[in-house]
């Protein structure tokens, strides 16, 4: 994608930011009229009701935030789709004539390819991140990402699993690489793109843990994007550091050795030779 548009510096910023403070806007009155009338039924039903909704504080805040998220992401949809047109419509644009035909045959092909180093590089890069955060203490020290882990490694495991490895990757990949990226992407070339949206997406957790991890994350989210052309790719990624993070979280028994340096080492070095592979194949399928 190496056409750059023109206008306004402001203009620009607001088109790039625009979907995310939609999102954003919307989520939060979602949730808080979603509240309101969860509370309203629940003070109406009597006091077993109100009993069970103390009881189950925790998972009722996560279902109802599962509704105001995919109530969020839907004025984003339309948005979705013409970026995903626009990038496809730029990408093909020097491509022979007869070579369209066969094109989605090939992003099938290619999407079936890259399944296994992208979703490799997830859960290694995912778990390796996260026992280096361990390492340098900031993860203990953090009161809010504390707070935050705590709220959201206690969510029954059904509930957590479709929120973090289905509703959450789905809506932030729209909100981040679908529409922030790709008109990133149009305004400045895709190492800055990466950074920049990468560094977006980690201020976008709100506290310094979430913040370094997910910068770092959302630097290889839109890498993979970039280096492998289909929308699927970082939904996957997504999904998948979430559901290996999440999972792990859940297992008090796993050896300590594994949260060590020596597993640091190991886990980030299995995430620098999926990169490897990932550059291979993709320089190979340029140069054939």
């Amino acid at each position: 994608m190496e056409e750059r548009d023109k206008g306004s510096f402001l203009n620009n910023v607001l088109e790039i930011l625009g979907p995310f403070l939609l999102y954003y806007v919307v989520c939060n009155i979602a949730f808080l009229i979603i509240s309101f009338l969860y509370s309203t039924v629940t003070e109406h039903l009597g006091a077993g009701a109100q009993e069970y909704a103390a009881e189950h504080t925790v998972e009722m805040t996560q279902i109802v935030n599962i509704i105001s998220m995919i109530v969020a992401v839907l004025p984003l949809v339309p948005m979705l789709r013409r970026e995903l047109e626009r990038r496809a419509t730029s990408e093909t644009h020097h491509t022979p004539k007869e070579a369209h035909e066969t094109q989605q045959d090939r992003r099938i092909r290619q999407i079936a390819l890259s399944a296994l180093p992208v979703t490799l590089l997830a859960a290694s890069s995912s778990v390796g991140l996260n026992i280096l955060l361990a390492l340098t203490g900031l993860a203990q020290s953090s009161a809010a990402y504390q707070d935050v882990a705590r709220q959201q490694y206690s969510v029954a495991f059904g509930a957590g699993a479709f929120l973090f490895g289905l509703i959450s990757p789905v809506t932030e990949e729209i909100v981040f690489r679908g529409l922030i990226y790709n008109r990133m992407r149009r305004y400045c070339p895709a190492v800055a793109a990466i950074v920049l949206s990468g560094l977006l997406f980690g201020v976008y957790h709100g506290n310094l843990v979430q913040g370094l991890y997910g910068s770092c994350m959302g630097i290889f989210l839109a890498y993979t994007y970039e280096r492998l052309h289909s929308f699927y790719i970082p939904c996957l990624f997504h999904a998948t550091a979430n559901l290996v993070v999440y999972t792990l979280a859940q297992n008090e028994e796993l050896p300590e050795q594994l949260f060590g340096v020596q597993g640091c080492i190991i886990f980030l070095t299995i995430s620098a030779v999926c990169i490897f592979v990932i550059e291979k194949w993709k320089n190979k399928k340029t140069d054939t």
